[in-house]
């Protein structure tokens, strides 16, 4: 069971393990994306371009879905970035044998966004956690949990690729090696536990008297989405890329430099970053010096002046 390109690595690697025969792939509905265009989800058509069977019910708590699964004389299912919460009828049926990955060193980010809060709060490393699922929020016993350092300069999309790789390599060790990580399985501790929200358009804002690091960190967590941004004479910048500056006075929105020979340069609460890839609304992603040779942000001033 999966849905976007994250998972597609762990369908990938137990496609191609010969020890292992995925019965069904089971992924969200086709929906309008890009242009209003209707399209399959990455794992059904991976999976429709390899011979498998798949299906995209709207729900799996259901009783034609559950009898679906146990005429194919199913042993485990794996979760990855699916979308949809398992219930009770699936957890009763296959209590112990659903296996999910998350992406996160557990018990911390719990939830939806994992990769991107901890991006966001300055996190040195995380993890590809293996994981029984029941009847909580990602709160199953731990059967594989690979730790993964995050870089400085990592953003979503470099992190996402790692732990979907590290992932799928838990994933199918636990498959293999099930009795054994499952005698020695770790209980989660609640009391560490910590959660992520579901991530909002508007959680892209960049507030100016933030720190540069928080601010950088923004950047690096939405870079897939919803992207940061600041607004300039009314309309909304997005920012992909961003570095912090030393040797800057504190002054939050200040345009220090914006010019194609010196970049773009805003301060923040504690000194300045430069704006490395900056995006105007209809236009395509550009470098901020590239940028500058046809548009204008005024030097020596606040953004809002």
């Amino acid at each position: 069971m999966g849905s976007p390109k994250f998972a597609l690595q762990t369908l990938d690697i137990l496609y191609y393990d010969k020890n292992f025969d995925i019965k069904l792939v089971v992924s969200a509905p086709d929906k309008k994306r890009s242009r209003g265009k209707v399209t399959p989800t990455p794992i059904k058509e991976y999976a429709l371009g390899k011979g498998l069977d798949v299906i995209t019910p709207y729900s799996v708590n259901t009783d034609e879905f559950v009898e679906e699964l146990q005429k194919r004389e199913i042993d485990f299912i794996i979760v990855v970035a699916f979308g949809q919460l398992i219930g009770k009828k699936l957890l009763d049926v296959y209590e112990d044998r659903i296996i999910n990955l998350h992406p996160s060193l557990l018990p911390k980010y719990r939830g939806a966004s994992p990769m991107q809060f901890s991006l966001l709060n300055g996190e040195k490393k995380t993890a590809a956690t293996a994981m029984l699922i029941e009847k909580g929020m990602d709160s199953g016993d731990i059967l594989i949990q690979s730790e993964v350092p995050i870089g400085d300069d990592e953003d979503y999309f470099d992190l996402e690729e790692r732990l979907s790789q590290v992932g799928a390599e838990a994933i199918r060790d636990a498959l293999l090696n099930f009795d054994k990580v499952y005698a020695e399985r770790i209980k989660q501790n609640d009391e560490e536990a910590t959660y992520c929200t579901k991530i909002t358009k508007e959680m892209g804002k960049i507030d100016w008297n933030k720190s540069s690091d928080e601010i950088v960190n923004k950047v690096r967590a939405f870079v897939e989405y919803p992207v940061a941004f600041f607004t300039y004479q009314g309309k909304n910048m997005k920012v992909h890329k961003a570095k912090v500056l030393s040797g800057y006075e504190a002054n939050p929105s200040y345009v220090y430099k914006a010019n194609p020979k010196e970049g773009l340069i805003i301060g923040t609460g504690n000194g300045a970053i430069e704006i490395k890839t900056i995006q105007a609304p209809g236009k395509k992603a550009m470098a901020s010096e590239t940028f500058l040779l046809g548009n204008k942000i005024e030097e020596k001033k606040k953004l809002d002046e």
